[in-house]
């Protein structure tokens, strides 16, 4: 056989190798996403139907698992906590509570214009809707680092034990699992801004946001500058119903606010 015969079939034994190799790969690189979908959709059997619709919004499984902890440790209380409808989203600025949300609002901001002239607050007085929630998560970094290290602790957990793990061990281990660092998001429907419970400020100086609501600036931006104290005496010295800042995840932008009658 000539020589470039030969070079021709060592090419090609090359060539079908490598492709074998790379197919193997993919199928090893597929099985734990599917894993992992196996594990939302055993552990999520039986939830709040809208939880379970929220899940199948979320993009990539790892993050589906975080939020679908979110939704276990809430137990009974994911009803009451569960975001507005949009009918209740459009209702809210002519309800009591939107009414004295706003007065509490332009109250902070009024003092927070007499003690510092030339600069201004800032805030979105609606409440964040489950989408707009749903947006957030998927794109958010600190969500995907911190499930990723959820996916990480389940694999070791399971990874030894002989077949699937069932679903009551699974929930178990989701509800138990506690992150280093927890995501700077609460999981979609569970956000305290999905009911008008808190408000992000934002200081503007001719203009420009010079203490925004970056988790990754808050000590730089907030803390060094001194603003997260004058926030604070402001929403203090107005009289109302705010409390804060959020302390864990940190956010010195971030205020609950209690309305005068929960009861809707």
């Amino acid at each position: 056989m000539a020589l470039a015969s030969y070079q021709y079939l060592a090419s090609a034994f090359l060539l079908n190798a490598a492709l074998a190799l790379a197919s193997h790969a993919q199928v090893a690189d597929a099985a734990p996403a599917a894993q992992l979908e196996t594990w939302v959709a055993q552990a999520s059997a039986g939830l709040d139907p809208r939880a379970v619709a929220t899940l199948r919004q979320i993009v990539g499984a790892d993050r589906r698992l975080l939020a679908l902890r979110a939704y276990l440790r809430a137990g009974a209380s994911l009803d009451a906590r569960w975001s507005w409808s949009q009918a209740q989203l459009a209702a809210y600025p002519s309800t009591p509570e939107g009414k004295a949300a706003a007065a509490d609002i332009d109250a902070v901001i009024a003092a927070f214009a007499a003690a510092n002239p030339g600069f201004t607050l800032q805030v979105n007085r609606m409440p964040r809707s489950l989408e707009v929630q749903i947006a957030h998560w998927n794109e958010n970094r600190s969500v995907g680092a911190t499930a990723a290290s959820l996916v990480a602790s389940l694999e070791r957990q399971f990874a030894g034990s002989p077949g699937a793990p069932d679903a009551q061990a699974l929930r178990s281990a989701l509800i138990a699992w506690q992150p280093q660092a927890a995501a700077t998001l609460a999981a979609p429907g569970l956000s305290a801004h999905g009911q008008a419970r808190a408000f992000d400020f934002q200081i503007e100086h001719q203009g420009m946001v010079i203490a925004g609501i970056d988790s990754a600036s808050a000590h730089q931006q907030w803390d060094a500058a001194g603003w997260t104290g004058r926030l604070h005496a402001a929403v203090v010295g107005a009289g109302n119903r705010f409390t804060g800042p959020l302390a864990s995840p940190y956010e010195p932008w971030h205020y609950a606010w209690a309305a005068p009658n929960p009861a809707r």
